[in-house]
């Protein structure tokens, strides 16, 4: 199972059900640059539906806007 570096996931109850299963644990590394790119997007995506948002009649249109200006 692949599991971040959460300290709850490291010993514990997690481990011994993990065990119980047969599986293994394998833990991402504390910072991983393949999943950087997707968190700064989710970054920016989220910063530009908030500034939308303060001209947009909805959320749902805020969040229309932005993704059509990221599409193009």
């Amino acid at each position: 199972m692949i599991l971040d570096n959460a300290t709850f996931h490291h010993g514990g109850r997690i481990a011994q059900l993990i065990q119980a299963k047969g599986a293994q644990g394998v833990y991402l590394p504390p910072y991983s640059p393949d999943l950087n790119r997707i968190e700064k997007c989710w970054a920016w995506l989220k910063g530009s539906i908030r500034k939308q948002r303060r001209s947009a009649t909805s959320l749902r249109e805020a969040m229309e806007t932005v993704l059509k200006e990221a599409a193009s």
